[in-house]
């Protein structure tokens, strides 16, 4: 599995659609340079999720996102984690142990319900 999470100064970048890099971790083969830094180049949502998809991403965790890049992400099968912040190397372990949902993962401001709140009504749902 690849996850992307995009990379400023070493901390989860606070708004993905602006970033301008992202640290690729491939966690099924951590001995073989599974790490790398990838430039995103343009910042239009289109050319974001074709650079997502060459790089062959399955997860990407990040700050805050823009619902049509969020949906159009969605829509090539990649999933998105969003509100995410903190130490990128810590972020990594975080997801990689099932510990991403602890308060310091979560940016300020947002909160669980939030965030599952987001996910519920991009699927349709009722507000609850």
């Amino acid at each position: 599995m690849k996850i992307a999470i995009p990379d400023w100064q070493g901390r989860v970048s606070p708004v993905f659609d602006v970033a301008e890099q992202v640290l690729l971790v491939d966690l099924d083969n951590p001995e073989n340079g599974s790490r790398r830094i990838e430039r995103l180049g343009s910042t239009a949502p289109h050319e974001r999720v074709r650079r997502l998809t060459e790089l062959g991403v399955d997860v990407l965790l990040c700050g805050a996102i823009s619902w049509l890049l969020e949906a159009l992400l969605a829509a090539k099968g990649i999933r998105v984690i969003p509100l995410v912040c903190g130490n990128v190397e810590e972020v990594v372990r975080a997801f990689r142990d099932g510990a991403l949902g602890k308060e310091e993962y979560i940016m300020p401001g947002c909160c669980r319900k939030r965030r599952r709140t987001r996910n519920r009504r991009r699927r349709g749902a009722a507000d609850p």
